[in-house]
C-alpha cells in the first residue's frame, strides 16, 4: 500500500467506492479511507462538489462510469488488490 497522501477528490471518490459490493470487496480500503478521515473531513463537502464537477461522482454522490473506472485505477496503483475482478 502506498503511504503518500491521498487529495480530497480521490477520497471521495473512492469514498463512494467502497460503499460498492465491488469495492467492499477490496481488502484494505476501508482502514485506508478511515485513516484518512481526519485530515480530509473538512474538505468532504468540497471534494464531492469538484469530483461531480470533473465526473467522477453523479448528482446524488454515486459513482459515473467514469468515476468506476478511475477508482478501480487508483486502487490497483495503491496496491490494495485487483479491483473489478480483473485477473
Amino acid at each position: 500500500m502506498s503511504g503518500g497522501r491521498m487529495n480530497a477528490v480521490t477520497w471521495a471518490a473512492l469514498s463512494a467506492y467502497a460503499q460498492t459490493l465491488e469495492g467492499q470487496a477490496v481488502p484494505g480500503l476501508g482502514e485506508l479511507l478511515r485513516a484518512e478521515a481526519p485530515r480530509l473531513a473538512r474538505l468532504r463537502a468540497a471534494a464531492q462538489v469538484t469530483a461531480q464537477g470533473c465526473g467522477v461522482l453523479d448528482e446524488r454522490g454515486e459513482l459515473t462510469p467514469q468515476g468506476l473506472a478511475s477508482a478501480r485505477a487508483r486502487v490497483a496503483r495503491l496496491g490494495l488488490g485487483r479491483a473489478g475482478g480483473e485477473p
